[in-house]
């Protein structure tokens, strides 16, 4: 049997698929619980172009980001059925269309020997667990597979016109998936150079993944609070300018090595507690400037017997940039769901390295070896993202220091009666991640349970400094403040949320509720005329009815 990029992509896709399956049985964990569990406007969107205007993240949570193709496939998921199986089930499937169409395109960049080990390697990598085992991971399957549709229909719009359209709308897929997607024009280049390609063939295609691109930044800023923003600056990025994180970032590459060689450590969190983050001269530093330098060199020198060993080089530094915190900090020093694109690469040059070998039978003995070790370690670590409790046990194992963990374990302390054990663990947590609200907001939480106001006030006031389109404090303070008794300051705090995120249902929401409870009926009444909008018909109907009680 010839083996063909289709046939080894479908190899590829079911091989990923087979790994992932055991996915289906894991709940809603982490991320996934704020960003997808019970979510109003996915469970019931009142317009497709509401849903098209809803930030990634929810606005209580800062409603940065804008991926509105992966929020339509969960509010279709929603169509079938709410259980979290289901969601899994279609996470599956896109683990295994990204890793087929990724194989394939190995197969039409490298031939069929080098595509077939690194589409196979691709397929098991224990680095993607957490993209396929996570709900929210969908947003990097669904990105990776419109990537790998617009460079393979680029590598044929040449000879038709219908490419040119499949550039278009598999740029679409990807941008509309994950931001970093932004890099696929380079990436266009760059494959059509390697396939040598006259610039006129290059251009066209180039500029056909750049439209839909282009179009998403510029719809992007009113959504998610600028056209770039990150949503966040990660712990250890604090005051940081360019030179700074590239020394930094340069030093935890360390890690993206080793994750993509050696992966048998996996954690959810890569904080600071895990990663150094060290932006001047260091050991770690001058050990990955070693190795970056070498893996250059070694590329230069096999360019003749090897040609793909550069373009994985290129493909990963390429696909890397947007999350390396470089030209644009984001909210995560490391994570392993974005390396799943870039490790493509990484796989293609590993796969240029295992043909290398000269008896083949010992080449196909060393892919088969390692297929099989990351596939064992990939279904392993999935239980890791089994449900909650399973999450985080494994997070207490992997990354016991994290801000996250420490987060997690103040928590679980208040929760089982040890307040004081809680809120050292909660302040520690805010230590070690000053620039996050999370653990400062829970603490104030655990604050106004135990009656202590005026402290819960205050944590609510600074989380509010720290995340300026976070609506989640200014939706606690009014009832701190009622539980404390001051019926005035939870009527001003209301109307200074109203006026701050007029158009958000949720602030809109507790604002009704905070001026029904203070007798401040005619003027819920008003704001209920002049929001009415933002609501489902159910909803107003809902609200009138209190209304009418509180009169």
């Amino acid at each position: 049997m010839t083996l063909g990029p289709a046939r080894v992509g479908l190899l590829a896709g079911l091989l990923a698929s087979a790994v992932a399956l055991p996915s289906v049985r894991n709940g809603f964990v982490q991320d996934d619980a704020w960003v997808v569990q019970n979510r109003h406007i996915l469970m019931s969107p009142p317009s497709a172009a509401a849903l098209l205007r809803e930030p990634f993240w929810p606005r209580s949570f800062g409603g940065s980001l804008w991926r509105p193709l992966v929020l339509a496939s969960w509010a279709l998921d929603y169509r079938v059925s709410s259980r979290p199986a289901w969601f899994h089930v279609v996470n599956v499937v896109w683990a295994g269309v990204a890793a087929g169409l990724l194989a394939a395109l190995a197969v039409e960049l490298a031939g069929v020997p080098v595509g077939l080990i690194a589409g196979l390697l691709f397929a098991v990598h224990p680095v993607h667990v957490e993209a396929a085992s996570s709900i929210v991971g969908r947003a990097e399957l669904m990105a990776a597979a419109g990537y790998a549709i617009a460079l393979l229909c680029a590598l044929r719009a040449e000879r038709s016109r219908w490419a040119l359209a499949g550039v278009v709308l598999g740029a679409a897929l990807a941008i509309g998936s994950k931001e970093h997607a932004a890099t696929l024009p380079v990436a266009v280049v760059l494959v059509l150079l390697w396939k040598a390609r006259p610039w006129r063939a290059v251009v066209v295609p180039a500029l056909a993944a750049a439209v839909p691109i282009a179009l998403y930044f510029l719809l992007r800023g009113p959504i998610a609070a600028g056209a770039l923003n990150s949503g966040g600056l990660a712990p250890g990025l604090e005051g940081l300018g360019m030179a700074q994180r590239a020394v930094a970032m340069a030093g935890v590459s360390l890690e993206w090595w080793r994750l993509l060689l050696f992966p048998l450590h996996l954690s959810a969190d890569w904080s600071t507690a895990q990663v150094p983050v060290i932006p001047f001269v260091s050991s770690r530093l001058v050990l990955a400037a070693t190795l970056w330098l070498a893996a250059g060199i070694a590329a230069w020198q096999l360019r003749g017997r090897l040609p793909a060993l550069w373009l994985g080089l290129a493909w990963f530094l390429l696909t890397i940039a947007p999350v390396a915190n470089v030209l644009v900090p984001t909210e995560v020093v490391l994570a392993e769901r974005t390396l799943y694109l870039p490790s493509f690469g990484a796989m293609l040059a590993v796969a240029c390295g295992l043909s290398l070998v000269r008896a083949p039978r010992v080449g196909r003995a060393a892919t088969a070896a390692i297929v099989v070790l990351f596939g064992a370690r990939a279904v392993a670590r999935n239980q890791a993202w089994l449900d909650p409790a399973h999450a985080f046990a494994a997070l207490q194992h992997d990354a016991p220091r994290s801000y996250r963990t420490l987060w997690l374990r103040g928590d679980a302390a208040f929760a089982t009666g040890q307040p004081a054990t809680g809120e050292r663990l909660l302040e520690e947590a805010t230590v070690a991640a000053p620039g996050i609200p999370g653990p400062v907001e829970d603490l104030a939480g655990h604050y106004a349970a135990a009656g202590l106001t005026s402290q819960a006030v205050a944590m609510l006031r600074h989380a509010m400094t720290l995340n300026e389109t976070r609506t989640t404090p200014w939706l606690l303070i009014q009832d701190v403040e009622f539980a404390g008794r001051d019926t005035a300051e939870a009527l001003r705090w209301a109307r200074l949320a109203d006026a701050r995120f007029p158009a958000d249902p949720r602030v809109v929401n507790q604002s009704l509720g905070t001026l029904l409870r203070s007798g401040r009926c005619e003027e819920a009444g008003s704001l209920l005329v002049a929001k009415a909008a933002l609501f489902p018909p159910a909803g107003v109907a809902q609200a009138q009815v209190a209304i009418a009680r509180c009169h």
